[in-house]
């Protein structure tokens, strides 16, 4: 098998882009914040973060950079499976061999994993004064999915993007607490890749690409609002409680891999006073309360994707802590950690002047049809606020 430029393509999309078995447990999402991840994912009563909208548009009101404008620019994350590592660098020994029956041993050894990569880019402006608060934010993103069998290969993945907006107005109806009401927008456009391509096809296609694009692609552009508020007790402890819904009237593209349901999220949080810590955070969160998200799974009985419930109290119940362990005049340091899908997460995030950097662990369920397991990711993040 002489090894082209096309095989090196093939190579590109079998690990980076377009795949996955059928996240049949991963619960619907456009955008995992490395801070809110490696603390659970807990994140509807506390924000604090322009990305906060993605869970409360609320959480806008709770950025701390009161009065001056609040600029994160090219924060750019990567995540990668447990799998993806080893996988690319066996698939890459096996296209060396220049043997293509050494390449479909190496994606059978690996049927039924999860190999997983993303990458995204969220930049926005915000703006919190006493009363209001507003954020404008650009998107752009891409997940790519794949799980291999013997025979045939499991697709979803997409690129994504869009204008992401949220206005609060904050006012206090007792001296017990103030209450944050907010409203987010976002218009995204996003391709899809969704399917099942035979081993055969991927290793002896000769125009892998022109197949993937012909066969798998979905063009679409969709809308929605949020709605939500958090109420902050003026106690001790600054007890909060927080509830969302999320993508009123479906972020929708034509049912294909990538859209969103409208879900209702419910969040508590406190903030103790702790000897080891400058600022901490405990918070639980119950997001999908009406079980709207679905899973999708490949039926072979009519060759395409479907859609099914997904009613798994575990994977909705989201408890998280923060602590700030160390803060001087130009730097901070977090530590995180949490329980997510039943399995805990943790991280760090630290703030140098303008820099950021940051990371989380935290594990997924990939059920299919045809393998059941969780897979470990692991997220950095880089970037420029101030």
């Amino acid at each position: 098998m002489k090894i082209n430029n096309n095989s090196l393509l093939k190579l590109t999309i079998l690990s980076a882009l377009p795949t996955i078995s059928v996240q049949a447990s991963e619960l619907n999402y456009l955008y995992k914040d490395q801070r809110t991840m490696a603390m659970g994912g807990a994140n509807v009563s506390v924000g604090g973060y322009s990305s906060s909208l993605f869970s409360n548009p609320a959480g806008i009101a709770k950025v701390t950079n009161k009065d001056d404008l609040t600029i994160e620019f090219f924060t750019i994350q990567a995540s990668g499976g447990k799998d993806t590592g080893p996988f690319v660098s066996d698939l890459n020994d096996a296209i060396d061999t220049d043997d293509r029956f050494e390449v479909a041993k190496t994606i059978a050894n690996y049927s039924g994993k999860s190999i997983h990569a993303d990458a995204s880019n969220y930049s926005s402006i915000t703006k919190n004064s006493d009363q209001y608060a507003w954020s404008l934010g650009l998107l752009t993103a891409v997940d790519a999915n794949f799980t291999p069998y013997a025979d045939e290969v499991e697709i979803q993945a997409r690129s994504y993007g869009g204008l992401t907006g949220a206005f609060t107005y904050t006012f206090q109806p007792s001296r017990a607490g103030e209450l944050s009401l907010g409203f987010g927008l976002k218009i995204i456009t996003q391709q899809s890749y969704e399917g099942v391509l035979t081993a055969i096809e991927l290793i002896f296609e000769d125009d892998i690409t022109g197949k993937i694009k012909d066969d798998l692609q979905d063009d679409g552009v969709a809308t929605s609002a949020d709605l939500g508020f958090i109420y902050q007790l003026n106690t001790n402890m600054k007890p909060s409680f927080g509830m969302s819904i999320l993508n009123i009237g479906e972020l929708d593209f034509d049912g294909h891999y990538g859209s969103q349901p409208m879900t209702l999220n419910f969040g508590a949080s406190i903030q103790p006073q702790l000897v080891f810590s400058k600022h901490t955070v405990i918070a639980i969160d119950y997001i999908d309360a009406l079980n709207a998200s679905k899973t999708r799974y490949y039926d072979s009985s009519t060759g395409s994707f479907a859609s099914t419930k997904n009613n798994d109290f575990e994977d909705r119940l989201r408890i998280g802590i923060s602590a700030r362990v160390f803060e001087n005049r130009w730097s901070a340091l977090d530590l995180l950690t949490g329980l997510y899908q039943g399995s805990y997460t943790a991280g760090f995030t630290y703030n140098a002047d303008i820099f950021r950097i940051g990371f989380a662990t935290y594990e997924e369920g990939v059920n299919s049809l045809r393998s059941t397991e969780t897979d470990r990711r692991y997220n950095l993040s880089v970037g420029i606020t101030w």
